[in-house]
Order: C-alpha cells, then structure tokens, then sequence
C-alpha cells in the first residue's frame, strides 16, 4: 500500500460503562519506501501527516477531519445512513475561558504548571477565573476545546516524566487537527508535530489549545527554566 495509518480505536475506554463520551483518533501518513510494510514506515514526525482526524461518539456521532487544508466536521444522520457535513472550515478562538486535565495529579506538576493553574483560578488582572471542564476521554475533551476555545493539557509530571499519551496515534491526530484550525500544540518544549517518533508507543506532554491560552502556558514554562 501507499499509505500508513496510525490509530487509536477506542479512546476513552474506561468511560464506556458509565455512558461518557468515547472516541477513535486516527493519523495517515504516506509511506516513504517501496520495501515491504514495517512498524519503521510508521515512525514519522506529525509534519508529514496527509490527513488525521477523529470520531466522537457522544449525544451524536461526529468526525472532525483535516487533509491539510482546514477543518471540516461531520455529523450522522441516522435516518440517511450518512454523514452531513455541519461545520466548514472551523477555527478555534483565539483565547478561551475553560481549562482542562486531570487535577487529581497536581501534588506532581511542575512549577511551571502549578503556577499557570494559579493564574487560571485567581487572575491578577481582577478578571473572571477559568472554568475546569475534563472528562477524561482525550476525543470529547479536545471537541470541547475546539469548538469553545481554552486549553487542553496532558503534561510531564513527577509520576510519569515523559508524559502519558502516545505520540503517533493520540498527540500527533489532535495536534495536527488544532494547528490546522489556528491553534498550538506543543510538548512544552517543541511543537508535536516537530517530535522524531522513536518507537510506535512513544509517550510526550500535550498541552493544545487556543494560541493565546497557550502560549501564556508557555511563557510560565520559559519563566521556570531561566530561574533554575
């Protein structure tokens, strides 16, 4: 074939039984070499991503797809048997108002992370806090974010250093879709879709989102590392 797809069928898994959202993230690649298919074919950086997207299946079934030129959004209508498209062209806000990842884990965030939710909770401008949405199922959590704006974060902590989710079929797909709709997602050092994949599991920080969200996040990460 001439194609490789990198894709994670069933995200969110562990919320199926209480009926939370649950989706299915994929990335294709073209494949780079004549020779027999390998897991090295695979091992691609997310800038050679030709088109990555995800279904979300909640209250309806979604897929939000990107081939590189924007992205697109379609719904199913069950009575059709089809997907309709319902959103052309969609481009994230620039700032948001809602942050989102799994606080549970906060005694292990670094400073940098600390002292950005810091900001989040109590403004120093006197202006409205953010709200905290997480569900815990990357597909629903990243919709949200593209459709209302704010930040996703999924960082390194003391508890696992390179981060938890996988690069080639969770954090590239998603990265690739933000950048495409005018957002940023970083590791907190490069950009996804920069990362030389190493092996097909590789783990690396996420954080993505609205490019103002963001790069606030990244400027308490620059902060860190002058002063230490």
């Amino acid at each position: 074939g001439k194609y490789v797809v990198c894709f994670d069928p069933l995200d969110g898994s562990s919320n199926i039984d209480c009926l939370a959202p649950i989706g299915t993230i994929f990335a294709i690649y073209k494949k780079e070499t004549g020779d027999e298919p390998s897991e090295k074919d695979a091992l691609q950086p997310g800038r050679n991503i030709v088109a990555a997207g995800y279904a979300l299946y909640g209250s309806a079934t979604l897929v939000a797809l990107s081939t590189g030129q924007g992205v697109d959004c379609f719904m199913l209508d069950p009575g059709l048997g089809e997907f309709i498209l319902v959103d052309r062209d969609v481009k994230i806000k620039k700032k948001g108002k809602v942050y989102s990842l799994n606080e549970g884990y906060a005694k292990y965030f670094d400073p940098a992370m600390t002292e950005y939710l810091q900001k989040k909770k109590f403004p120093e401008d006197g202006s409205s806090p953010y709200g905290a949405r997480y569900v815990g199922s990357m597909v629903a959590d990243v919709h949200r974010t593209l459709m209302y704006g704010g930040i996703f974060m999924y960082p390194a902590n003391q508890k696992s250093p390179k981060g938890k989710l996988r690069l080639l079929y969770e954090c590239n797909p998603m990265a690739f879709i933000i950048e495409q709709a005018g957002g940023i997602a970083t590791t907190g050092t490069e950009a996804v879709l920069d990362v030389k994949p190493e092996n097909i599991h590789q783990r690396v920080p996420l954080i993505l989102g609205s490019p103002d969200d963001v790069q606030e996040y990244l400027a308490c990460v620059q902060k860190h590392q002058k002063s230490s």
